[in-house]
């Protein structure tokens, strides 16, 4: 019969093998493998601890969904201004609209990884031709042309994507751009 010293003791010896192996593995773990940015070299660090999955990632679509929804609202309603010739309504509305995207839009679109990540890169392209159009309605063709070369820039060789334009019909992300290009100078 074992003393109850040694009996506490043998006990005691698995679970302090166990926390010793845990230990050793995470720190093997820690120094082998990849290290942030192996797998894409030219990810800065907002896009390494970006949010890809999960919860997150419905997030996300949520944010940019109601963005392009809103968006498309605001493009009818300077439209309708336009039409109407309401150049005080236009002035006014145009100065929310820009405000608009500086604060809710524009930090939705800084990140790359969106318009590489399946799920969303529709949705950030949509959002992204939205932008443009309304920048065509505010007469604003420098910026068009900026956005309209980001968008190349981001979807160099995708552009067969199926995206929505702003009057609700559907196209190639090339006959966007093209749309984009010959809207800019009519404005």
């Amino acid at each position: 019969m074992m003393s109850r010293s040694r009996a506490r003791g043998a006990a005691a010896w698995p679970a302090g093998t166990a926390l010793l192996l845990v230990l050793a593995m995470g720190a093997a773990c820690r120094s082998a493998g990849p290290q942030p940015g192996e797998f894409a070299p030219d990810a800065t660090r907002a896009e390494e601890s970006a949010p890809l999955g999960g919860q997150s990632l419905a997030q996300k679509k949520t944010e940019m969904r109601r963005s392009l929804r809103d968006l498309r609202h605001m493009h009818r309603t300077l439209e309708s201004l336009a039409h109407r010739r309401d150049s005080q309504g236009f002035s006014n509305f145009s100065g929310f609209l820009d405000a608009y995207l500086g604060t809710h839009v524009d930090p939705l679109l800084a990140g790359r990884w969106q318009s590489r990540h399946p799920e969303v890169m529709a949705l950030d392209a949509n959002l992204r031709l939205m932008k443009a159009e309304v920048f065509i309605l505010m007469r604003d063709s420098g910026r068009v042309q900026e956005t309209v070369e980001d968008i190349r820039a981001r979807y160099a060789g995708r552009e067969n994507m199926l995206v929505e334009f702003a009057d609700g019909k559907q196209g190639t992300l090339r006959e966007g751009l093209d749309r984009l290009e010959r809207g800019k100078w009519a404005g």
